[in-house]
């Protein structure tokens, strides 16, 4: 058997390429023959098909899956009937169109094997459920955000309208002029003397209210009317504070006073002014809710 084996393999040392591919099967074809076996019982052992044993004897490459797949047919082909693949495979190297890469991987090889599919699709699925979170949580936050800072706003504005009107209610000290004489410790026109022994005023007094009576009165008619609450002061031209009270609807006040008249109105809205017999528009003056105004 291996004379017939070495005469088919030394038949075509100078056969073109097809006759060495035809030799290389006829030595296939020769050594099944000797053992008795048929072809179908080699592509059983093969688990391959008889056309494609039958390829492999007669050397027609084209009926075969690439030249990688015929060298590996031919190395387990000798394999299982016993004889020496080497010969036949650098006889098929000869015959195929280019050199064949071997598949065999030496035992010292070491590498490392691909991520399992199932563990990169979970991992992939992590970051799809994370990308969905955060669009949720941005979409939320989006929505809630603006209404939260409008409650802020409108929080802050309360707190500074509060604070605006505790300073309107509070008495508004009268405007000094940096050259102005500072305020005298006893009253207009009296000493000490007079302080201490008020016997010695009589006679001025008398006099004072004498010529009071023959001359036109200086001092304007005001009227404040009240129509809601409000809190209201008036001071006169040398800053004496004539009235400074917090009045309910329905109030009324009558004053007289040295003009010119300084006032503080802390509800414009809820009060009716009056001013020698003629009403006096506030809205001019208004900034806010507050009134401030002088009158002549």
């Amino acid at each position: 058997m291996s004379e017939a084996l070495d005469s088919a393999l030394l038949a075509g040392d100078d056969d073109v390429a097809g006759d060495q591919a035809r030799s290389v099967g006829a030595a296939l074809r020769a050594a099944r023959e000797s053992r008795q076996l048929g072809v179908g019982d080699v592509a059983q052992r093969l688990k391959l098909g008889v056309r494609q044993i039958e390829a492999l004897e007669n050397g027609d490459w084209s009926g075969l899956p690439g030249s990688t797949f015929v060298r590996g047919f031919v190395r387990n082909y000798a394999r299982m009937l016993g004889i020496e693949s080497d010969a036949l495979l650098t006889r098929l190297d000869a015959t195929l169109a280019k050199p064949v890469v071997s598949l065999d991987i030496p035992e010292s090889a070491s590498g490392s094997m691909p991520a399992p599919a199932a563990a990169t699709g979970r991992r992939d699925r992590s970051f799809i459920l994370l990308g969905i979170v955060l669009a949720l949580l941005a979409g939320v936050a989006y929505l809630m955000l603006p209404n939260d800072l409008s409650a802020l706003r409108d929080r802050a504005q309360g707190l500074l309208d509060a604070a605006a009107r505790r300073d309107e209610k509070a008495p508004v000290a009268p405007t000094v002029a940096k050259d102005a004489a500072p305020e005298p410790v006893f009253p207009p026109g009296q000493s000490p003397q007079q302080v201490m022994n008020p016997q010695l005023q009589a006679l001025p007094q008398l006099e004072s209210a004498k010529a009071d009576a023959g001359a036109p009165a200086a001092a304007g008619a005001l009227r404040l009317a009240f129509t809601g609450e409000s809190w209201v002061e008036v001071r006169d031209r040398d800053g004496k504070v004539l009235f400074s009270e917090k009045r309910a609807a329905g109030g009324d006040q009558s004053l007289d006073g040295a003009p010119p008249l300084a006032l503080v109105i802390g509800k414009a809205s809820a009060v009716t002014l009056t001013w020698r017999g003629k009403p006096v528009d506030l809205a001019p003056h208004t900034k806010g809710e507050v009134a401030r105004l002088t009158l002549e």
